[in-house]
């Protein structure tokens, strides 16, 4: 092998080497330039990527502890209102109990009240009032007086001397007389019998109009204004029940006796019938 050849041996070697160190340069530069997977995995992305997930945690944590709070809040309000309902049903459960001893207490005086209104009015069941009669008209004789109204205002058949004999006392009402009053006062007679009272009054009540020695009176039974009140409800109720086809009857001082059914009964009381009337008429409504 000449000179020549050895030398283009030796300078293709040279190029190969030259070649070969290109590579390994490019190949350590690529490294160098591109991280590795280990690298990336700690660089400040995931530092960034995990302080988020611990901030997360952080206010996760915050808002169980929050609702923890809440919770046991709730829980005490709750256990706070039922105490206080415990003590309002306590209340409430005493109040009653005081309603009750007071609707009982009321009852009785209300049933003792009526006993003593009846006891009174019994006491005045022979008694007639005649109001409107002019002050002085009697002239010293009030009972003369009081028989001149009723013969000829009532029309009674009996006789005078016998219509005195009936009466036991006569009088005005006992209150002094203002000298400049108006409205004269009543005169209240009292009869030996009931039934001459009743039957004076009842032919009273069906006229419409007394008149007698020049004046208008009337002529009234001699009752407390409770049992007034009581006798003219009752007498309303009286043509609903004959509009029904019932007999009724008012009674001294303030009863009902009504026949209907075939059956006889006694009230007191407008509510009492209420029920017997609706019985009777379905569309039947009391009046309030």
């Amino acid at each position: 092998m000449n000179s020549f050849q050895r030398g283009a041996i030796s300078q293709e070697q040279d190029l190969e080497e030259c070649q070969r160190q290109g590579r390994d340069g490019d190949l350590q530069q690529k490294a160098v330039s591109t991280p590795s997977v280990q690298t990336l995995s700690e660089g400040p992305l995931t530092q960034s990527i995990e302080g988020m997930i611990q901030d997360l945690a952080i206010e996760v944590r915050s808002s169980f502890e929050t609702s923890n709070s809440n919770q046991k809040e709730i829980r005490g309000l709750c256990e706070a209102l039922g105490h206080k309902f415990d003590d309002l049903a306590i209340r409430t459960a005493a109040l009653e109990t005081e309603v009750s001893e007071l609707k009982k207490a009321t009852e009785n005086n209300t049933e003792g009240f009526l006993k003593l209104e009846l006891m009174k009015n019994n006491m005045r069941r022979n008694n007639l009032r005649f109001p409107k009669v002019p002050e002085g008209l009697e002239g010293g004789d009030l009972k003369s007086l009081v028989v001149r109204l009723i013969k000829p205002g009532v029309q009674i058949e009996d006789e005078e001397e016998n219509l005195a004999r009936d009466i036991q006392r006569v009088h005005r009402n006992p209150f002094r007389k203002p000298p400049n009053r108006v409205k004269p006062r009543k005169i209240l007679v009292n009869f030996h019998t009931y039934a001459i009272k009743e039957r004076i009054l009842v032919a009273a009540l069906n006229k419409k109009s007394l008149t007698a020695e020049g004046v208008n009176f009337e002529i009234r039974s001699d009752l407390s204004s409770v049992m007034l009140n009581k006798q003219w409800e009752l007498g309303k109720i009286i043509d609903v029940l004959k509009r029904l086809g019932a007999t009724a009857q008012l009674k001294f001082p303030a009863s009902l006796r009504v026949m209907a059914n075939n059956k006889m009964c006694m009230f007191s009381d407008v509510r009492d019938v209420d029920d017997l009337i609706k019985s009777m008429d379905k569309d039947y409504q009391m009046a309030a």
